[in-house]
């Protein structure tokens, strides 16, 4: 049994500096709690990648470097047994990861056991063209805005909640078969305190949230998120670089079903946008202290210029933009947070904001505001190089 009222810190490095770190936890028992307020294991790779672990059965962390900071903390109520976790290490090649030739290390750092080699396998393609198409609609925090028709029209909107919960908190987008885009700040509390991932899920293919009678087979369904990755700049007392990307642990069928479809990215940092009609939609609340709705809602912005102040908020950077009327009565609101923002290029739907933060909900002179999903490309595709992209 761990003590209460103790904490423990371990940093874990591997010598080669294009390694990277897993983490095996086949023995945990912990106490359980709530987004895992009380005894807790942090983990965090100093590149954006957290996951915070309690509670019970085969737990495991993937870092994106080549090093692990572990932090158990515990409360001064229950106790268990705690927990025994491997951390081995990998070698990138390509976009394949294979175990190096390295150690095996407990959470120690001494070396217990060798690793196996496995064979390489073939680079999968990443940005080809293949059988799946970006941004392409089905034909025909919501505040003024109308309930999406057709439904699923936006096929690759996706939405995040806990296991056993009815109602999605924010929003995402995807962008290949096994990563999602979403906002970074959805991952913490008011207080800025990092929130468990423990059973969060994506929800794919959905229209009505609380309804399973509209649900398509084999396309509707809630899939696990394996690891979420922040940008390596946010800081959560704001909302600059508020984005993230989830790994998925299935990849998605992204050329059965017209339901599930992926979203163009920016081709580069060129353009602003400025003056086009953006796209966002989402389950949040259709007013600021109402209720969400169970339909998915959709709404046309106005997209500021990037020279603008966004009239009345600030702290808006040049990695964010403004969208919205001067008058207000339509906008994004609490529970949209992390859904796209889109824009049509050539009919399809690119993939230009993601949904951060504003002054309340639909206020005159205080328009949404959005991580620019084009400051980020180089990030984007350095997280995601092991998947494939539609065209």
């Amino acid at each position: 049994m761990y003590p209460n009222k103790n904490k423990c810190r371990w940093v874990l490095q591997a010598k080669d500096p294009d390694a990277k770190l897993e983490m095996d936890c086949q023995n945990f028992d912990m106490d359980t709690a709530s987004k895992c307020r009380k005894d807790r294991l942090t983990l965090t790779d100093g590149k954006g990648t957290w996951q915070i672990l309690c509670g019970h059965n085969h737990k495991k962390f993937t870092a994106d470097s080549n090093k692990i900071v572990a932090e158990f903390k515990t409360d001064k109520t229950k106790r268990d047994k705690g927990f025994q976790c491997i951390v081995r290490s990998v070698r990138s090649t390509g976009t394949t990861e294979e175990p190096s030739t390295g150690n095996t290390y407990s959470l120690t750092g001494k070396p217990t056991t060798k690793a196996p080699v496995p064979k390489p396998t073939e680079k999968p393609p990443t940005n080809s063209g293949g059988t799946c198409t970006c941004g392409v609609a089905n034909p025909t925090r919501i505040v003024g805005g109308v309930d999406v028709t057709p439904k699923n029209k936006y096929p690759w909107h996706v939405a995040l909640k806990i296991t056993g919960n009815t109602a999605y908190w924010c929003g995402g987008a995807i962008i290949t078969e096994d990563y999602v885009i979403t906002a970074a700040h959805c991952f913490f509390n008011d207080a800025g305190e990092r929130e468990s991932d423990e059973g969060l899920v994506v929800g794919v293919g959905d229209h009505n949230m609380r309804e399973t009678s509209d649900d398509v087979s084999g396309a509707t369904k809630l899939v696990k998120v394996a690891r979420v990755i922040l940008h390596p700049n946010y800081n959560p007392k704001g909302y600059d670089n508020d984005i993230a990307i989830l790994k998925l642990s299935k990849k998605l069928d992204l050329t059965t079903y017209k339901e599930v479809k992926p979203v163009c990215l920016p081709k580069d940092d060129s353009k602003t946008y400025s003056g086009q009609t953006g796209h966002a939609y989402g389950w949040g609340r259709i007013g600021t202290g109402q209720p969400q709705p169970s339909v998915l809602k959709e709404v046309e912005l106005p997209i500021l210029p990037k020279s603008s102040t966004c009239w009345e908020v600030s702290g808006v950077t040049d990695r964010m933009l403004c969208a919205g009327y001067k008058a207000g009565g339509k906008d994004t609101c609490q529970g949209d947070s992390g859904g796209p923002l889109t824009v049509v290029e050539n009919s399809k739907h690119t993939l230009v904001g993601v949904v951060s933060f504003g002054n309340g909900c639909a206020n005159p002179n205080n328009p949404g505001v959005y991580a620019r999903v084009s400051k980020f490309l180089p990030w984007i595709k350095e997280m995601t190089k092991d998947s494939k992209y539609c065209a």
